[in-house]
């Protein structure tokens, strides 16, 4: 007689004993899970006792590997497998293929090496002394300061209008308005 079938809500210890033992290694995240991961993973356990010996290992390395990345990592994963996915047969052969034949140094850096940082439009913070060009010096007389330009009008801060259009436009505006 097969065991019930779990319910999504059940915790590590009210799994039956061949579901804690083909999760074995999610035992230790077993309750931090969604209802959703955990329902994939018990239907992944429903077939684990029809592996060999050596699958059933193979599974739990890699149910191990799994539980050991962080949420960012187990994203990129997704991300890299959904592409993959969507990739021609034959050009995930001819990519596997490019990827066996490099030397075993630029795979150690391609694996575990750091992604670098993606491209914004967000300005960088450089240092005036690092810049290619230098911005044009402004001739200076010794004679002649060089004089900020005021505006001919005052100006309100919040609005950079002159003020006297910014009061003669609220006093159209309550002109406007009809009398209550």
């Amino acid at each position: 007689m097969a065991p019930p079938a779990a319910t999504v809500s059940d915790s590590w210890p009210q799994l039956s004993k061949r579901q804690r033992q083909a999760l074995s290694p999610l035992s230790a995240q077993w309750d931090e899970l969604t209802p959703q991961q955990k329902q994939k993973w018990l239907t992944l356990a429903k077939t684990f006792l029809q592996l060999t010996d050596e699958e059933q290992m193979t599974m739990h390395s890699r149910m191990r590997e799994w539980a050991a990345l962080s949420p960012k990592q187990r994203s990129q994963a997704r991300f890299n497998f959904n592409s993959t996915q969507s990739l021609p047969i034959n050009d995930k052969r001819a990519q596997w293929e490019a990827y066996q034949s490099l030397p075993e140094q630029d795979k150690l850096k391609l694996s575990s090496g750091p992604k670098p940082p993606t491209k914004s439009a967000a300005r960088s913070n450089v240092a005036p002394s690092n810049r290619l060009v230098s911005p044009p010096a402004l001739p200076v007389d010794a004679g002649k300061a060089i004089s900020r330009i005021a505006p001919s009008r005052p100006v309100d801060p919040k609005t950079l209008l002159p003020l006297r259009q910014v009061s003669s436009l609220a006093a159209d505006k309550t002109r406007s308005q009809p009398m209550r």
